[in-house]
């Protein structure tokens, strides 16, 4: 099962994808969500995929898609193609979480995107979670004021809490070691996740 099927079985929401081989897959797809969309390398091999050049945004015309589909069929050769919807609005937050052999099932949530590895501004707890548990993990946060709500731009905190609370239950569920859900794309329309990587 891919990352976001999994990730869908618990009722997390993922920006509209769809996995495909040509250029005519991808124009059709594109077309019925609407652009901007994102393209990505999809290929198990391969987990960082902005560290290697196969994530390309911003693609706003089917002349843009066929230009960058074509780049990724040549730097990676025959590989499958993953085209999503770009979602514009929202700050960047990551969940993840992992099977630890002393205290179980930990989750983890913090800021995300680019700033994961540079301000390490993450909270864990224990699976399972509640939603008073989840609230109490955002409190941890020094980036708590972006995501309580700063110069009136704040996250639907109810949805946040939704996706750690779904994300303890995959991960003591499924036979998998670790999750890392990187970006969520969080707003106050909602909170959607735009890439995902897992190890079983």
């Amino acid at each position: 099962m891919e990352v976001f099927e999994l990730l869908e079985k618990y009722n997390i929401k993922v920006a509209d994808y769809k996995v495909v081989k040509t250029i005519e897959e991808a124009k059709e797809f594109a077309k019925k969500i609407g652009y901007p969309v994102v393209i990505k390398v999809w290929d198990k091999r391969i987990s960082h995929k902005t560290d290697v050049g196969g994530v390309i945004l911003d693609i706003w015309s089917e002349r843009m898609l066929e230009t960058s589909f074509n780049y990724i069929k040549e730097k990676f050769g025959n590989v499958k193609v993953l085209v999503q919807k770009q979602i514009q609005k929202g700050i960047e937050l990551y969940a993840g979480g992992k099977r630890d052999k002393t205290f179980g099932s930990l989750v983890l949530l913090g800021l995300g995107g680019v700033y994961v590895e540079v301000f390490k501004d993450i909270t864990t707890r224990l699976c399972p979670v509640s939603e008073e548990m989840v609230k109490d993990m955002i409190n941890d946060l020094e980036s708590r004021k972006i995501i309580l709500g700063y110069r009136g731009e704040k996250v639907d905190i109810d949805s946040l809490v939704n996706i750690v609370v779904n994300l303890c239950r995959l991960i003591e569920n499924e036979k998998i070691k670790e999750i890392d859900i990187n970006p969520i794309k969080a707003s106050k329309d909602g909170c959607v996740v735009v890439d995902a990587r897992v190890v079983k």
